[in-house]
């Protein structure tokens, strides 16, 4: 076992710091793990799992496993040398790295092909739950994306601060799922050189959880669940998903989609296109249930917004829960068979613009072992 620690030196030394806890299992005698000689081919991402964590206080914490490599070395966007270095599994802690704007970094082995992170969820102070909807691996190996398609709640109390955030980001086009009563009466706050919203209304008209009033926590579940399903059989819900993926596939640049609080409506757009990118349903549920903590502090100001006699049977709107999302897949099995089916009859998606879509959005080539 062998701890790696490489910190810039000199004037750099006083930018940046590391804290830096690495295993890495080396050729080093008995009971270690033995690297391969010939290792991943040069355009497979080794990683099997890595993330990035801005913390309080300007740190970033990154984590990765990269069995079948030796050393990983931690770059910081921007510069020139790398801001940490560990083994095939490690854990860095780096301080000092971008005092504005998102904090990227590469992730570079020894062997394979480097991968770009930087932490999904964005802090927007003014637009909840606003995340980047890439940064997970795929069943075969190849990685989503970040920086290419992003989520959010509704934009209708936007800040210019925020604003400005979105150009930054490089967002050309943002989808509004909520229905066009819904964007009437609370619309995206965006103007002049912003993204103009497309409206796709998802519900369209009758009874869903857009327009209807729970009466009892009991009449509230069956809302989600029935809108769940909705958005996987109403010929408005297909329309609005197979225009959004057909989009995503052909834009020069980044997209953003959203609905009121970026969870349900929303929720099912990111559920979909990870799916269909060939992320697993485990990685595929635990994004979507990011947004309960996502949404912790704005649920908090809706429950003081409702009168104590209507707070439990609005509860169970208030958050996502997994019963909510299988409600949707379980509309898949049951009307389509399958999810290839669902893309392919239900949205319409043709074989060329699914490859389009995983171009768009996958980077990496698909592992020998995964495949």
């Amino acid at each position: 076992m062998r701890l790696m620690l490489r910190a810039a030196e000199g004037r750099r030394s006083a930018r940046f710091g590391v804290t830096l806890s690495a295993v890495a299992l080396l050729m080093t005698g008995c009971g270690h793990e033995r690297v391969a000689d010939d290792g991943p081919a040069p355009d497979v991402i080794p990683f099997v799992s890595a993330r990035v964590t801005d913390n309080p206080g300007g740190t970033s914490t990154v984590r990765w496993s990269a069995p079948g490599v030796a050393t990983v070395r931690i770059y910081a966007e921007g510069r020139g040398e790398p801001v940490a270095e560990g083994g095939p599994r490690g854990t860095a802690t780096v301080r000092g790295v971008a005092a504005h704007g998102r904090r990227w970094f590469r992730l570079v082995p020894d062997r394979g092909r480097a991968l770009r992170l930087a932490d999904r969820a964005l802090g927007l102070a003014s637009v909840p739950n606003f995340r980047d909807a890439g940064g997970y691996r795929t069943a075969d190996g190849r990685w989503v994306a970040m920086g290419k398609v992003y989520r959010s709640a509704g934009l209708e109390r936007i800040s210019a601060a925020d604003r400005r955030t979105l150009r930054e980001l490089g967002i050309g086009s943002v989808y509004d799922l909520r229905t066009v009563d819904e964007s009437r009466a609370q619309p995206d706050a965006l103007r002049g050189a912003d993204p103009r919203p497309r409206l796709l209304d998802v519900l369209g008209p009758g009874r869903s959880i857009a327009n209807t009033p729970p009466a009892s926590a009991h009449h509230a579940r069956t809302l989600m669940r029935g809108s769940y399903g909705d958005f996987v059989v109403k010929k408005t819900g297909r329309r609005a998903y197979r225009t959004l993926f057909t989009a995503v596939a052909g834009a020069d640049k980044a997209v953003l989609y959203h609905c009121t609080a970026g969870k349900d409506r929303t929720g099912w757009a990111s559920a979909a296109l990870l799916t269909a990118l060939g992320v697993p349903h485990g990685t595929v549920v635990r994004d979507y249930l990011a947004s309960n903590p996502a949404l912790a502090g704005y649920n908090r100001q809706a429950r003081e917004h409702l009168p104590d006699a209507r707070e439990a049977a609005y509860e169970p709107m208030l958050g996502v829960r997994e019963n909510y999302l299988h409600a949707a897949f379980g509309r898949v099995s049951d009307d389509y068979g399958s999810f290839d089916r669902y893309l392919k009859d239900g949205l319409r998606l043709e074989g060329r613009q699914l490859a389009a879509l995983r171009d768009a959005l996958l980077v990496g080539e698909p592992a020998p072992e995964a495949t």
